[in-house]
């Protein structure tokens, strides 16, 4: 391989980024969403930086809106990203996880920090596309899904991927049932 193959072969794999986000509602249905400067609003969460997993990466977004002791869950929504960089405009493929941030009992309906150049607002999930980027509309509609569902949603480029859901599968038996046979325990 020449030099050039080599560098576009590690420049290609050394493009991909990924990003952790977490899903954090109050009682009434609102949902945490955060902004920097004029940028769009996003979920809570970030880049994974190097040496991060993507747990710790949404947990350190959380606690950079809530404060230190903030806890995510369990993964909501996988999104793979072809082609764009969800955080920074960038060319290469990324993947999204977004993770369960709970609910909060607050009538909160916004703060800012970081001297103003951070706001956050707990916003209904049909505010409006005023509010969420179409990459963030697809995250929030996935992963209230699969709140709902008790699932994980898999989603390309922000829409569900075929197959939808990915379910936990069913039960199997370890022997086959045979007539007239209840198994070791009765069942």
């Amino acid at each position: 391989m020449t030099a050039q193959g080599l560098n576009g072969f590690y420049g290609s794999v050394f493009k991909r980024s990924t990003a952790a986000f977490a899903l954090i509602r109050t009682a009434d249905g609102r949902i945490l969403m955060m902004r920097s400067g004029n940028g769009g609003w996003e979920l809570p969460g970030g880049v994974v930086k190097g040496g991060e997993d993507p747990r710790s990466a949404a947990r350190r977004g959380a606690g950079e809106a809530l404060g230190a002791g903030v806890d995510v869950g369990r993964v909501l929504v996988l999104d793979y990203v072809q082609g764009g960089d969800r955080q920074g405009g960038g060319q290469g493929d990324s993947i999204a996880f977004v993770f369960d941030g709970g609910t909060l009992a607050t009538s909160v309906t916004g703060f800012s920090g970081a001297g103003g150049e951070r706001e956050a607002r707990f916003v209904a999930l049909g505010e409006g596309t005023e509010v969420f980027a179409a990459a963030t509309a697809g995250l929030l509609v996935a992963g209230m899904e699969a709140l709902d569902l008790g699932t994980v949603m898999e989603l390309i480029d922000g829409t569900p991927a075929r197959g939808g859901h990915v379910l936990a599968p069913p039960p199997r038996r370890m022997m086959p049932q045979v007539d007239g046979f209840s198994g070791i325990l009765g069942r």
